[in-house]
């Protein structure tokens, strides 16, 4: 997918997805070496967005499988059309008889089979696409095997489809938020990350290439209001994406700083559950958590969240 790990990293960069170097360099590996992409850590720390800043980068697309409690084989392989089949059966009825294995042989192709993610990110010719199977960790194990035989061999066996082979093997990203954790035949196949979420410098550099905010002082502080708020035992921690919407809301609203006045404005925005909006309504928990976003900016200093914005 990628000649060098340069142009990797300069695809990530036109797709402003913001990330270390040596990260950068385990990515490039997955994709030379045809191994899937582990990525474990705290929701919201930029794991899903990496499947899709490697597709961009790659310009490819994304086979997403998004997977939940009680997810069925069938919703991520795919299954039989059986109104499709009979309506074939219907129609070819006069020929049956003297026909029959060859129909039947048809019915149970690809000609007939609904594909679900899995199977069309094995079926990709163009190009190989970028296969996100999302929040691994709410599935059970039993789920979790089915995906053995494709991560090791590239290729799914269905019961009278018969074995699909890949026509290009996929890039695979693993996303897990760690409700539970992942068996080891899985991890055996896989690279591994871990993601946190950002440092302050780090922040600022998102903020810097995914907003419209260039102020360097309401940059460190939003960066430092992240940092705050990630560290104050919330319910719901913010993501990035919610930081994101924060830098959009302000730079709306034509603010240059956040103050405990905007507290009311801001608070759907950084509160998502009822025990935070009663904790960020308290009046000395907002301007606590402001007074912190300032020392986190102070202790970064002018020049250095100049630096970060500039990287």
């Amino acid at each position: 997918m990628f000649a060098s790990v340069a142009e990797l990293a300069k695809g990530l960069r036109n797709a402003q997805y913001v990330i270390d170097p040596v990260t950068i360099e385990v990515v490039y590996l997955a994709a030379r070496m045809r191994k899937p992409l582990l990525v474990e850590g705290p929701p919201g720390c930029g794991k899903t967005e990496l499947a899709y800043a490697v597709a961009a980068a790659a310009d490819t697309v994304v086979e997403r499988l998004q997977c939940y409690e009680g997810i069925t084989e069938e919703k991520a392989i795919g299954k039989f059309d059986e109104a499709l089949q009979q309506l074939f059966l219907e129609t070819h009825k006069e020929a049956l008889g003297q026909y029959w294995d060859g129909i039947r042989k048809q019915l149970h192709s690809l000609d007939f089979f609904a594909e679900g993610p899995l199977l069309r990110a094995l079926r990709h010719n163009s190009r190989p696409c970028v296969l996100l199977v999302d929040e691994l960790d709410k599935v059970d194990h039993a789920f979790e095997a089915l995906l053995l035989e494709m991560l090791s061999a590239w290729q799914i066996t269905v019961p009278k489809l018969g074995t699909v082979k890949a026509a290009n093997i996929p890039f695979v990203v693993l996303s897990s938020n760690e409700e539970r954790r992942l068996g080891d035949p899985l991890r055996r196949r896989c690279l591994y990350l871990r993601f946190e979420y950002p440092t302050v410098e780090r922040e600022i550099e998102i903020l810097t290439t995914r907003s419209a905010n260039q102020e360097a002082p309401l940059l460190g502080q939003m960066a430092g209001l992240a940092q705050a708020l990630r560290g104050w035992n919330m319910e719901k921690p913010p993501s990035i994406a919610e930081m994101l919407d924060l830098a959009q809301a302000l730079q709306i609203l034509g603010l240059k700083e956040i103050a405990p006045e905007h507290r009311d404005v801001l608070l759907p925005l950084l509160a998502k559950t009822e025990g935070d909006r009663g904790r960020l309504l308290l009046r000395e928990g907002f301007e606590g958590l402001i007074v912190d976003s300032k020392i986190y900016r102070e202790k970064l200093g002018p020049a250095r969240i100049a630096a970060c914005a500039a990287a």
